[in-house]
């Protein structure tokens, strides 16, 4: 912030001739921000003075204070009251001109009096609203209206009586005890009446190149910044009280538009924007891994491109296919600028997410495998989300796309909320159309792997080094989820938008191989991070790891259970001589489906017996935990 300064030379600028107050007013408010003091005359409306100054101290300092202004330009007040925010502003940036906007009489009044008892040159107080677009009026009248206001000064009474005629007036909705609670939109409660106010739309704003904005417009908020689209706004702060579409203030818009609007009583939802440096672009880059897949990666990628969303990129890793998908690619998405075609030589799924994750240059990162499909809405919502929580990653359902051996018309199933009955009743957020809602981090942990729902934020995926596991050629997803789902705590997922996960003869999930057995090694190397980054607790992975060995259990081929089972039990063992036994509340060897465990287990064990109780234990190995030694070591034929 840009401290208090002598003033300048020359006044620029001055108030427009104020009003009486039509009621006693309550007395001065000492307000103290941006460094200094000043006591503030108020009206009579109780709730406006405290809210106001609850907005000063809990939104509108904090979020200035991370921001460093430049010394001179336009700021624009809307909404602002008897000046809470108005006048500390000013007084601390003598350099800005405040164009403070309130429709309400008595408020704008007692913004009058404020701004001439601190003899503040550099404000504009206009007696009026700001709106959206305003039916049959054109913006550039009024906007050449408070261009003649901004040269001549509001001194030049025919200027401000050119710009008060202009002015178009709207129905608004005023609360009829708190008279500076005023809505855009019809009266909805015997609590409010009609009123109307005259009007600026924002459009006609822009011609005073703002770069700062304030923004209290209940119900209008998105209207208001959808008009200042063409401003260069470095700065917003503000509060909300519907959905603000996040592409307002990225995307295609001018200035660094550092944003911090938080949603009126819902602490989950804020916008924001960070401003400053990055290495990152706004926006969010789709990694597509695709092998061998020319059936369904037309239909994949035309679904990521349904939104026709400008800050959505498809970055389809052709990994070394030899069946024409990568001349597919090609072919239909060449001309589209979305699309980016990467070619490498095979090797395996891991490496083709890795391999595009390195070519992206996004803040938000999400993965699709290539044979599934996005539903309506699904990546343009969740980023959405993402800029409204900040949160680590952000996921929505997914129903099942069943594909039979016949080929039989694929059928729609239902999958996500079936998995997850908790969160049926959960508290939802409205967020625009839809709603979100929170879930613990534990429950999807123990839930199934599914990388491919979910939009995530690079600097997280970057500063916690989760990567996918290269050497590992099935199932690589798993450590992803289990690391990702060990670092944050609860994840805002979007109702109403599905993934569309394809179930189909050729999957890895249905082959019941050796492919299994990377499970294992996973497991172990989750387990081994967990140590090295001192994770107090293990029982959401251990859980997981329950399930997932029966989960495979039962899709193995007879001949491969005997040695699955085998190191299974023997990591279970090392997990047990080397983790806090708090890890294991609730969780016993007799959860486990295969027969023979809770024996295997036990031996593995006794050989444990004489080993000190520290960490080296989970760093022990064993040939059943990899398919690849249990092929070397002639036990099984190998895995395809």
């Amino acid at each position: 912030m840009q401290l208090e300064d002598s003033p300048p030379e020359a006044p620029r600028i001055t108030t427009s001739p104020p009003l009486r107050l039509t009621r006693k007013a309550l007395p001065p408010l000492t307000v103290r921000a941006f460094g200094s003091s000043v006591a503030l005359h108020v009206t009579s409306d109780i709730s406006l003075r405290d809210d106001s100054y609850w907005r000063l101290q809990s939104i509108y300092e904090p979020a200035l204070s991370a921001q460093t202004l430049n010394f001179r330009g336009n700021a624009l007040d809307i909404g602002a009251g008897f000046g809470c925010f108005t006048i500390p502003f000013a007084r601390a940036n003598r350099g800005w001109t405040v164009w403070a906007f309130e429709p309400e009489p008595e408020a704008f009044a007692a913004l009058c009096m404020n701004i001439r008892a601190q003899k503040l040159t550099n404000v504009v107080a206009i007696n009026a609203a700001v709106t959206g677009k305003i039916s049959g009026i054109a913006p550039g009248a009024i906007a050449a209206a408070l261009h003649g206001i901004e040269s001549t000064g509001p001194d030049d009474s025919a200027s401000m009586v050119r710009l008060t005629k202009l002015l178009p007036r709207q129905r608004f909705r005023r609360h009829i005890e708190m008279r500076g609670v005023i809505e855009f939109g019809p009266v909805t409660s015997t609590e409010f009446e009609a009123y109307d106010f005259p009007c600026v739309p924002a459009e006609a704003l822009n011609a005073l190149q703002p770069s700062f904005l304030k923004l209290t417009a209940p119900f209008s908020e998105a209207d208001v910044l959808a008009g200042l689209a063409d401003a260069p706004l470095d700065h917003i702060i503000g509060e909300s009280w519907t959905h603000i579409p996040a592409a307002l203030v990225y995307g295609r818009t001018a200035g660094e538009r550092a944003t911090w609007i938080p949603r009126a009583g819902d602490p989950l939802l804020r916008l924001r924007r960070s401003s400053g440096p990055s290495c990152h672009r706004p926006g969010l880059d789709i990694v597509v891994a695709l092998h061998n897949s020319r059936d369904w990666i037309k239909d994949c990628v035309t679904s990521l491109l349904a939104d026709a969303n400008p800050e959505t990129r498809v970055l389809v890793v052709d990994d070394g296919s030899t069946d024409g998908s990568g001349e597919i690619v090609a072919q239909a998405f060449g001309a589209e600028s979305r699309v980016v075609i990467l070619t490498k030589e095979n090797g395996g799924c891991a490496s083709a997410r890795n391999f595009g994750r390195m070519h992206s240059d996004a803040s938000h990162i999400a993965f699709v495998d290539a044979d599934d499909m996005a539903g309506p809405g699904l990546f343009t919502g969740l980023l959405d989300l993402a800029r409204h929580t900040g949160a680590e990653l952000v996921q929505g359902g997914f129903d099942l796309l069943i594909e039979a051996d016949s080929g039989a018309p694929q059928t729609r199933e239902a999958s996500y909320e079936g998995q997850l009955p908790e969160i049926i009743h959960a508290q939802r957020h409205p967020f625009g159309d839809r709603t979100c809602l929170l879930v613990p981090s534990w429950l999807l942990t123990q839930g199934q792997p599914s990388i491919w729902r979910r939009v995530y934020r690079r600097d997280f995926l970057d500063n916690k080094a989760i990567w996918f596991p290269e050497h590992i050629r099935a199932f690589d997803d798993q450590i992803f989820q289990l690391l990702c789902m060990q670092n944050v705590h609860d994840v805002p997922m979007l109702d109403g938008v599905h993934y569309l996960y394809r179930q189909h003869p050729k999957q890895d999930i249905r082959q019941g191989d050796e492919r299994n057995f990377y499970s294992l090694e996973m497991y172990r190397l989750v387990i081994k991070r967990g140590i090295t980054d001192g994770w107090n607790d293990f029982r959401p992975t251990l859980s997981s790891f329950v399930r997932t060995i029966n989960w495979a259990w039962a899709n193995l081929r007879s001949d491969l259970r005997p040695p699955f089972v085998r190191g299974a039990a023997e990591l279970w063992a090392y997990a047990r001589k080397s983790l806090p036994p708090s890890g294991f509340d609730g969780l016993s060897d007799d959860q486990f489906d295969p027969p023979d465990f809770a024996f295997l287990a036990r031996a593995a064990t006794e050989k444990l017996r004489d080993l000190d109780g520290s960490f080296v234990a989970v760093y022990l190995d064993s040939i059943d935990m990899h398919p690849s030694m249990l092929h070397l070591s002639g036990r099984q034929e190998p895995c395809t």
